[in-house]
């Protein structure tokens, strides 16, 4: 699949609409469903589903989603890389901004309650500087030397790049819903798909959810919600989800850290479910010889540490 094809597919599954694709992509309709046909010819099945509300991802439009997106996500961070290169004369330009030896990028996911006591153990390093990202995004900048470490969420399957992975600790994955549905399922595949059958699943957009996609996947597969929806930020799936006939499922960590998911209206429940736990790991250059008896992987680990024990006794909110 080309890139105008991947990227025509991608924006129409955001939007959930051809017209507003095609004014995404400065393109008319009839050219951005032309694209479409073309695609499900290739393809042999259809991507899409068309109705008078708009257009929504068939199932198996929903599988290949996060493969398209992801290599897509690879293809313009490749293309970008050579640019950056000759005008920064091999050195990132992040690098340069910071004057730093040190780099750590961390999963914007992680980022909220806890991510301090982290903060302040690499402040006591000498030239050391923290990036917030998205999960893709890490592993790219990992393996491309920008970051020389990361911390990010995983999804257990190994990535194009050439990073090691060491797990720091593992979340279940949780239910987050309005207060008002009293119908929580136990956590079997049969009772969430019942569930999910009359219920919008709350999905996040490329880039975090392509990096999961080895438990998106699957999960999305086995469930098949009555709808999805598409979103670019936690904060409007939490507040989706205090709307009935919303519900997602997400690490509990990201609904324990995060003040949005822990206001009036909402409610999340850790679950023992088949696609958990989560594992977040920390991210490294394989090629790299790094020093892991160094302060900055002794304030990693020993936050991580602080961190399993936090996330241990999660169960509900």
């Amino acid at each position: 699949m080309d890139l105008e094809s991947m990227r025509t597919f991608l924006s129409v599954a955001r939007n959930r609409s051809i017209s507003r694709a095609a004014q995404e992509l400065y393109a008319t309709q009839p050219t951005v469903s032309l694209r479409i046909k073309r695609i499900e010819q290739k393809l042999g099945f259809p991507v899409f589903l068309r109705s008078w509300q708009g257009v929504d991802l068939t199932p198996e439009g929903r599988h290949i989603l996060p493969t398209i997106a992801d290599y897509f996500f690879r293809l313009q961070t490749a293309k970008q890389m050579p640019q950056e290169a000759i005008a920064h004369s091999g050195i990132s330009s992040i690098m340069d901004a910071h004057a730093t030896q040190e780099t750590i990028a961390v999963d914007e996911w992680l980022v909220g309650e806890g991510i301090y006591a982290l903060m302040s153990a690499l402040e006591e390093v000498p030239d050391t500087h923290v990036r917030t990202t998205s999960s893709a995004q890490l592993h790219s900048m990992v393996a491309h030397g920008i970051c020389t470490r990361g911390i990010t969420y995983t999804d257990g399957i190994p990535k194009a790049w050439s990073n090691r992975e060491t797990p720091l600790w593992s979340e279940p994955l949780a239910l987050v819903y309005p207060t008002a549905d009293q119908t929580v399922p136990n956590p079997t595949v049969a009772d969430l798909k019942e569930y999910f059958a009359t219920r919008t699943f709350i999905l996040m957009d490329d880039p975090i959810f392509t990096d999961h996609s080895g438990v998106t996947g699957p999960l999305l597969e086995d469930l098949m919600p009555q709808a999805t929806r598409v979103v670019d930020h936690v904060g409007i799936m939490a507040y989706l989800c205090r709307e009935p006939g919303n519900a997602t499922l997400i690490p509990s960590g990201l609904c324990q850290r995060r003040p949005a998911f822990n206001q009036p209206g909402i409610i999340w429940t850790a679950m023992d479910c088949p696609w958990g736990p989560v594992s977040v790991v920390l991210v490294e250059n394989d090629f790299d010889q790094l020093d892991f008896d160094d302060e900055i992987h002794d304030a990693i680990t020993g936050w991580a540490t602080r961190e399993r024990a936090r996330h241990a006794g999660t169960e509900q909110r």
